[in-house]
C-alpha cells in the first residue's frame, strides 16, 4: 500500500514539474497547504479522493492520470 502512495506522489510531482508549477503555486491555486502537498508528493501522506480531485483540477488533468 505504501508503495502505491509513493507512486501517486511521484506522478503528482512529475506532472507539476512538467507544467512548470512550483509546489507553492499549485498548493495556493487549490487551497491547500504547501507542506501538505509536499507530504503527498513524498509519499508521506495518504490523500483522500477529494484531495486527488483538487490536485488533478489544479494540474489540468483527470484523477486517473495520478493513479
Amino acid at each position: 500500500m505504501r508503495k502505491n502512495i509513493r507512486k501517486i506522489g511521484f506522478k503528482i510531482a512529475k506532472l507539476r514539474l512538467a507544467k512548470k508549477l512550483s509546489r507553492k503555486k499549485l498548493a495556493y491555486s487549490i487551497g491547500m497547504a504547501k507542506s501538505y502537498l509536499g507530504y503527498i508528493e513524498k509519499g508521506q501522506s495518504n490523500p483522500t479522493i477529494e484531495t486527488l480531485y483538487l490536485i488533478a483540477g489544479g494540474l489540468g488533468c483527470e484523477v486517473k492520470d495520478l493513479l
